[in-house]
């Protein structure tokens, strides 16, 4: 039986969970509706800024072509779409990087409240909040940028993958 269609994106969400060993298909769901749900939150017209550099390696895993260009052409629309979204590639031309320790994610969403950096882990997600913590990974980030391409460079190899 085969999965049910998904829209653009989602079938690199769903791959993504399926290699990650969840297990059953309600928690593929939920997760890939979760992620759904977070992305429609970048096209309101109050969104958040959303800053995302990508390891080429990420990109390039993707064995299927057509879920490989659907998620290139998702990419490429929000980085070129109207709203606060940043995309760099950090390829692999750029060697050893700050951020091979794996992903991380800074949330500042009040001004005035401390930002938080939150760690991906399995199922579950772990939140730093230390200021030590924070500047580390701050400064993590600066340096992942700095190693990765230009956002128009960025676009660019997106569309060649395509």
């Amino acid at each position: 039986m085969n999965p049910p269609e998904r829209p653009e994106q989602s079938r690199y969400v769903e791959s993504l969970m399926r290699a990650s060993l969840y297990q059953s298909p309600p928690d593929i769901e939920r997760a890939v509706e979760t992620r759904r749900q977070r992305q429609q939150i970048l096209t309101k017209p109050d969104a958040p800024e959303l800053w995302a550099v990508i390891d080429e390696a990420a990109l390039l895993r993707i064995q299927r072509e057509d879920v490989l260009k659907e998620q290139a052409e998702h990419l490429i629309e929000m980085a070129e779409g109207d709203n606060s979204v940043t995309l760099q590639v950090l390829p692999f031309a750029s060697g050893m990087h700050a951020g091979l320790q794996g992903p991380f994610v800074i949330l500042d969403f009040v001004p005035g409240v401390s930002p938080v950096v939150y760690l991906e882990t399995d199922m579950d997600g772990l939140y730093l909040e230390e200021p030590e913590e924070l500047d580390r990974y701050t400064r993590l980030f600066d340096h992942v940028r700095a190693s990765a391409r230009y956002p128009e460079a960025s676009l660019q190899i997106l569309k060649n993958l395509i």
